[in-house]
């Protein structure tokens, strides 16, 4: 039956949601059998039927009534998720929706995690209003914030096929508080939306245990979100801690470069820290690079270093599972090398290049490759990269690089916050003393780096950190040594013992003689450049990976850490991208892991260990893995499952490792089945879904992927069962 369908223009947008019910609206409307159906799958190990309060579940529950408008529904016996029914709706007017109320009886939010329900599109017909259905919280006359259901269901909305919708109460409730009305409207401005909806849930805060699943939010009909002015795929998955963090990576066209525009993470439960991009070089995990002679580049009118922001890419959402995620871009960055004929010559490379020498030099294509991987329980996403500098000869092109680039206010809020400090690892430890910095506080850069190579740096008023960390150790990562040869004279000194200021940095004189090391004796760019003189502060939060000139164009060479390194044709390495409160030294905490994971033995009984794999993203070229099993692309543990899908694993992490093995990622390849394994176990005990352990099927790829949430000591046996 239509229950109505007012006429009033107050239903002509989405915010009239509000006046639904309301003293302008008070005639009676007879309970009907409708229920929005929210589930709790995404929470199975938690969520039950005595812990979740539900809207509807079989028929509407008892409390709750009808609300709806200009819309119809019947409980339907034949199409149903679970029990012995679910709701057939049909949204006959434009703009009308499905609607349930608990009035005048209300929720506390803060007493709630997530809003969940199951939902079937029905026909091919339908799927497209329905991926355009807006759920809204209302409580009274005031609406929260309406969310686009087709962002959160998993799997994607897909005809005759139930989805689980869960959404984050922090994402729907705007101004709420409490909440006594659950809204479907008709997102496509034409009515006639009909689906099946089951199973709706409030999932309390007690059983938020368990993570919900991964999503992308990319608007609608694909079209990207808006965010700080861009166009983005917004990724959205749940950390270590079961809290939401988010990345918005920017879409591409003209001139985006393929980097964040905006990252989300909860410091405490029930707190969001919203990082937006600075106002100096903006945005981050774009491409910059350094020519050794920036001749090469101006002779042609061009830059040496441009930021990789400003370059066209193209961008591809290339897996999205339940709980994992990669996207990538793909651009172009120029570098200006010596031709053939010049090398061939001897011709100098160190010569200025003029108008009538520079047929010695000429621009080279660079193709790069960058993929962002997001996990339900890992709190920071991995960036990795491949630049392909075979189109120039070996040592034609000498270019240090410093990908991921870029500026973000960190602590949240307008990025006021003073830095109060900055640390990195290359072969050696960095670490300033005193708060706020300036290039004459103290330092300890005494100590060697166990783990991997890292930078970062902290606020000194709001507790935020932000770093980069590698997933190899140093000895195998090439980073660090910037774009000189002087950094190591710094190593193994604090500025008690060092016996020495840098004199005159940069030519400013002796306003700007300063105990710390001299700005291009860093190991990575940092806020250096930002500083004129030894008591200045800023505000300003650069932050960059680096390595040696010649870490892009020269084959071998011997990098300030002491290693040989290899920088061309082809260079990949991966870091961890890093946004935490300072006081749990979040970055160098995972650079410790790749110590851990080189001092652990992974074996099989049942499946087998794989021992190589492509050396980047995007290459098809092999390296060995050191140790068996361990890709440093993500950080993955890569394993060959037996005929019958089945594995068995040992994780032995050895004694002398300087941390537990946290959260590790399991790609089961050779998998085959297109369901999630029966059971997976950890020393015998069958683990829980979504708690315990989170799964994505990458079925073109005959994957799983499994992020076991737990951390690792001693020796492990990790078994899947079908």
């Amino acid at each position: 039956m239509i229950l109505f369908s007012p006429k009033s223009p107050v239903f002509s947008r989405f915010v009239s949601l509000k006046f639904i019910r309301s003293k302008f609206f008070p005639v009676a409307i007879a309970k009907c059998a409708f229920g929005i159906a929210l589930s709790i799958a995404s929470f199975p190990q938690a969520a039950s039927a005595a812990t979740l309060t539900y809207a509807y579940i079989d028929s509407i529950v008892t409390g709750w009534d009808n609300w709806s408008w200009g819309t119809t529904y019947t409980n339907d016996t034949v199409v149903k998720k679970t029990g012995t029914a679910s709701a057939k709706v049909t949204i006959t007017s434009a703009w009308a929706g499905f609607s349930l109320s608990q009035s005048p009886t209300t929720t506390n939010l803060n007493t709630l995690s997530a809003i969940s329900f199951d939902i079937n599109p029905g026909a091919a017909t339908n799927v497209a209003k329905v991926a355009a259905i807006k759920f809204s919280l209302q409580n009274g006359n005031t609406l929260g914030n309406p969310v686009n259901i087709a962002s959160y269901a998993s799997p994607a909305l897909t005809a005759n096929t139930w989805s689980t919708v869960t959404i984050p109460i922090s994402l729907l409730a705007g101004t709420l508080t409490t909440l006594n009305r659950l809204n479907f409207q008709d997102g496509s401005e034409q009515g006639n939306v009909v689906f099946n909806i089951d199973n709706v849930g409030l999932v309390p805060l007690e059983v938020a245990s368990g993570c919900s699943s991964l999503v992308v939010d990319s608007g609608t009909a694909n079209g990207g979100v808006s965010i700080n002015n861009f166009l983005n795929d917004q990724y959205k998955w749940y950390d270590s801690n079961c809290r939401l963090r988010t990345a918005a990576l920017a879409r591409n066209d003209t001139s985006k470069g393929g980097n964040a525009k905006q990252f989300t993470y909860m410091p405490t439960s029930g707190t969001t820290t919203t990082v937006n991009p600075g106002s100096s070089a903006g945005g981050f995990g774009y491409i910059v690079a350094h020519l050794s002679n920036p001749s090469f580049a101006r002779a042609y009118g061009a830059s040496d270093s441009p930021l990789g922001s400003g370059n066209s890419a193209t961008t591809n959402k290339l897996f999205v599972g339940s709980n994992h995620a990669i996207h990538e871009y793909t651009l172009n960055y120029v570098r200006y090398g010596l031709t053939q004929a010049a090398i061939n010559s001897g011709f100098a490379p160190w010569t200025q290049i003029n108008s009538t020498n520079k047929s010695n030099v000429r621009a080279y294509n660079m193709p790069v490759r960058i993929q962002w991987l997001f996990a339900t329980g890992r709190n920071y996403p991995i960036w990795s990269v491949t630049f392909d500098l075979s189109a120039a000869p070996n040592r034609a092109v000498d270019s240090d690089f410093r990908a991921p680039y870029g500026d973000m206010k960190i602590e949240g809020g307008d990025g006021s916050a003073l830095v109060g400090g900055v640390g990195w690892g290359d072969k050696y430890k960095f670490l300033s003393a005193g708060s706020p910095f300036t290039m004459n506080n103290d330092w300890d850069y005494s100590q060697l780096n166990p783990g991997a190579p890292y930078s970062y740096l902290w606020t000194a008023t709001g507790d935020a950190e932000m770093g980069l960390a590698g997933t190899q150790l140093t000895a195998r990562q090439n980073a660090g040594g910037y774009n000189n040869y002087q950094a190591p004279i710094w190593r193994g000194k604090t500025s008690l013992n060092m016996g020495m200021l840098c004199l005159n940095d940069g030519g400013a004189g002796v306003p700007y003689n300063h105990k710390t090391p001299c700005t291009s004796h860093w190991a990575y760019q940092l806020i250096q450049y930002s500083l004129a003189n030894a008591t200045q502060t800023t505000s300003n939060k650069r932050l960059a990976w680096g390595a040696d000139w010649g870490s892009l164009g020269n084959s071998s060479f011997t990098s300030s850490n002491g290693y040989t390194v290899s920088g061309h044709p082809r260079v990949s390495y991966s870091v961890h991208i890093v946004l935490d409160p300072h006081t749990g030294n979040p970055t160098e905490a995972i650079a410790l892991q790749a110590k851990t994971a080189s001092l652990t033995t992974l074996t099989a009984s049942v499946g087998t260990v794989r021992t190589s794999g492509i050396a980047g993203v995007g290459r098809t070229d092999t390296v060995t893995y050191s140790p068996a099993g361990f890709s440093p692309i993500f950080g993955t543990w890569e394993v060959n499952a037996a005929a019958n899908n089945n594995l068995t694993l040992s994780f032995a992490v050895d004694s002398t490792a300087p941390s537990t093995l946290d959260n590790p990622i399991i790609v089961v390849n050779n998998y085959t089945r297109t369901t999630a394994p029966t059971q997976v176990l950890l020393n015998g005990t069958v683990l829980v879904a979504n708690s315990d352990y989170f799964v994505s099927l990458r079925p073109d790829q005959s994957q799983l992927w499994i992020t076991l949430n737990k951390k690792l000591a001693g020796t492990n046996s990790f078994s899947i069962v079908n």
